[in-house]
């Protein structure tokens, strides 16, 4: 009877202690912060390519457009385009961005 007491007692005991005494423990989505790193990194790719395709003049770029990166962004070699498609691409990322809750990025 002892034994049988002393095992419900301690196996009692082990599960409250495994499950923190009833206090909850904070969640953190790590998912969303991934997420919001990713579209981070696509926002300052994004950034980068505009300021590429804003100091470099319409007869140049035409030459180097395969030279240029351009992270999904257009598959033109049209200046005007090229910008076009990249402010689109940007108010899509920054749409999304602001679905995820994600905190705005210091630069």
């Amino acid at each position: 009877m002892k034994k049988t007491l002393l095992l419900t007692l301690s196996s009692l005991t082990v599960a409250t202690l495994m499950t923190a005494c009833g206090q909850s423990i904070p969640y953190v989505n790590t998912n969303t912060t991934d997420e919001c790193a990713t579209v981070n990194k696509k926002l300052l790719k994004v950034d980068e390519f505009i300021k590429i395709v804003n100091e470099t003049s319409a007869f140049h770029l035409e030459e180097a457009a395969s030279a240029v990166p351009v992270p999904g962004i257009t598959l033109s070699n049209n200046k005007p385009r090229m910008l076009k498609d990249a402010n689109q691409r940007k108010s899509e990322l920054l749409d999304e961005h602001q679905k995820l809750g994600c905190e705005t990025p210091e630069k």
